[in-house]
């Protein structure tokens, strides 16, 4: 096709993008601030999709409503359903978020680790999918469910809007998650086993992907089964103003609870040219910050530069609605 790229911003601008309400079982107690960045990219690898469906083929929606959401509009939604998918007034933006996460790593893709983004990405848009019959069964699977709806997002977004990507990395501002001096004040865990937590607790759920369960409490969450690369990756790089990189060399899973006033948003990052430090810590949170709540844990993030993981818009048009 011919080549159109939409080119990175040379200067970046804050913005929010694209906060998701996602359940508590997938431990992001919401998107975190972002912000566009202009940085080279040093590698070129295609984005694939992924999933089969029924008789080995990658899976599509079979029906797909796509409309610009308007204020008089229903509230925000976002999420499967039994048949399908919706997505109503969540930015366009959000959708790359949830359909491209990065190779080998669970949860949604950061908005900050997103290159070449129009602006018009930021707009709302009402999307109502359903799947093909053949697939509501394994569609209906947990297990299978989160890798056929980022098939399917991707098959949509290619359809309905041209869409070429590729994955790429760049340096970038991290927090490196390690163990304090102090050691770790956490347990491995009990189980590991899903159906086993399910019945110790049933009022828990598990995050898309893992063997981790959330179990939501009055004053704390508490987390079984948890490694430390779930932690970094898809809870505290939600929690925090950059992506977070696990360098405690745990490798094993653990139980460990974190206060709900840690498992706040961080405000958004200061706009381009503001004083504060690049590597000065997110000022804490009322009540307990992240920081403090896993320094009781005896671990803690320390600013660092590391080689990141992004995904490269190269070509995007609006959708056809219909």
């Amino acid at each position: 096709m011919t080549d159109c790229r939409v080119g990175a911003r040379s200067k970046a601008k804050s913005r929010f993008r694209g906060v998701l309400p996602l359940a508590a079982a997938t431990l992001c107690a919401g998107a975190a601030w972002m912000a566009q960045s202009g940085l080279a990219q040093v590698s070129t690898a295609p984005a694939p999709a992924g999933g089969t469906g029924a008789g080995g083929k990658h899976p599509k929606f079979e029906v797909v409503s796509i409309k610009r959401h308007t204020k008089d509009g229903p509230p925000v939604q976002l999420g499967p359903t039994p048949e399908g998918f919706r997505s109503i007034g969540v930015p366009w933006f959000g959708i790359f978020q949830w359909a491209y996460p990065l190779p080998n790593q669970r949860g949604l893709l950061r908005g900050d680790q997103i290159e070449g983004a129009p602006a018009w990405l930021d707009e709302p848009y009402d999307v109502v999918a359903k799947v093909e019959h053949a697939d509501v069964a394994d569609w209906q699977k947990p297990e299978m469910r989160q890798t056929m709806l980022r098939a399917m997002l991707q098959a949509m977004l290619e359809e309905r809007c041209k869409v070429v990507v590729h994955y790429g990395s760049k340096e970038a501002s991290v927090y490196e998650l390690v163990v304090a001096k102090t050691g770790p004040k956490f347990k491995p865990a009990e189980t590991i086993d899903t159906a086993e937590l399910m019945r110790k607790h049933p009022g828990g759920g598990i995050m898309r992907g893992s063997v981790t369960m959330a179990l939501q409490g009055p004053n704390q969450t508490q987390y079984f089964a948890m490694s430390m690369s779930i932690l970094a990756s898809t809870m505290l790089s939600s929690l925090v103003d950059r992506p977070v990189v696990d360098k405690t060399g745990l490798s094993g899973y653990y139980d460990l609870a974190l206060p709900s006033s840690a498992l706040r948003r961080s405000p958004p990052p200061p706009p381009p040219g503001a004083s504060s430090a690049p590597d000065e810590p997110t000022s804490p949170l009322e009540d307990q910050s992240i920081f403090e709540a896993l320094a009781a844990l005896g671990l803690r993030l320390q600013p660092a530069k590391s080689q990141v993981g992004v995904l490269v818009i190269d070509h995007v048009e609006r959708p056809s609605e219909n």
